[in-house]
């Protein structure tokens, strides 16, 4: 545990992860071992090796539910999802998935350390969500399939009303109801 623990500050990632790995092979359910697996999940996260970590921190979380790392466990999940958010254009399950594993970590550990984190990561999360529908609304407005934009515009407005897409969602909003003659709505 200690070499992992001398490779991990060392830089040396991989070697790191293959030792927080072994201790946990070799010795389970021992307390090295349980700290083993949430360093390793950590380990993965910082290599980028987002899915290792998930399952890592997920096992953890599973045999030791109720343990001091536990919270730190479920927020290496949602910040393994979090770096995965792709652009707007492209689906955002990742950013459902990070509000998901945030909100289990803010409703099951309120006074964790990580709250506040999880809090700022689940704002961005949807952000990202009402810009995915903001950019497929306006694909529908300039195909002049005014109801299509109109629901789009609607679910930000009614949805994420606390993002920065709100006001372009009603300036939208009105702009469709204007082009299909609804100039009561």
């Amino acid at each position: 545990y200690n070499q992992a623990l001398a490779n991990m500050n060392a830089g040396r990632l991989q070697e790191a992860s293959r030792k927080f790995a072994a201790i946990d092979r070799q010795h389970p359910y021992s307390e090295y071992a349980r700290k083993s697996m949430v360093m390793g999940a950590f380990a993965n996260y910082r290599q980028g090796n987002y899915d290792e970590a998930i399952a890592s921190a997920k096992r953890y979380l599973t045999l030791y539910p109720s343990s001091d790392d536990a919270a730190y466990a479920q927020y290496i999940i949602g910040l393994s999802y979090y770096r995965q958010i792709k652009d707007v254009t492209q689906d955002q399950k990742e950013a459902r998935q990070t509000i998901q594993a945030m909100q289990d970590l803010v409703q099951r550990w309120p006074e964790s350390e990580y709250v506040e984190d999880a809090k700022a990561k689940m704002r961005f999360a949807n952000d990202q969500l009402a810009g995915k529908e903001m950019q497929i609304g306006r694909y529908y407005l300039e195909r002049r399939e005014y109801i299509a934009a109109v629901k789009r515009f609607r679910t930000v407005v009614e949805n994420y009303s606390n993002t920065r897409h709100i006001e372009e969602a009603l300036a939208r909003l009105v702009e469709a109801y204007y082009a299909m003659g609804l100039t009561d709505e």
